[in-house]
């Protein structure tokens, strides 16, 4: 069976110390996603990235900041 694609949020870090650090403070305060390999369609140095769904682009993008978060890009993307 085929896999429906839906919208996503992806935010690419440089390094697997950043993942690992919005990982653990989304936890903390409950913010959707997980961590995932690096889609194909964009490029990450440490190979992991932060998904969710594309409603919640606007909550994390202001969590990043809000927490001084290092990452890369944020990406809306079919995945």
């Amino acid at each position: 069976m085929l896999k429906t694609k839906a919208s996503c949020v992806v935010v690419s870090f440089p390094n697997m110390t950043a993942a690992l650090a919005m990982e653990e403070a989304c936890r903390e305060y409950d913010i959707p996603g997980s961590i995932i390999p690096v889609p194909n369609q964009i490029t990450a140095s440490c190979g992991f990235a932060w998904r969710a769904s594309a409603q919640d682009r606007r909550e994390i993008e202001d969590f990043l900041r809000e927490k001084g978060l290092s990452f890369g890009q944020v990406y809306t993307l079919e995945l």
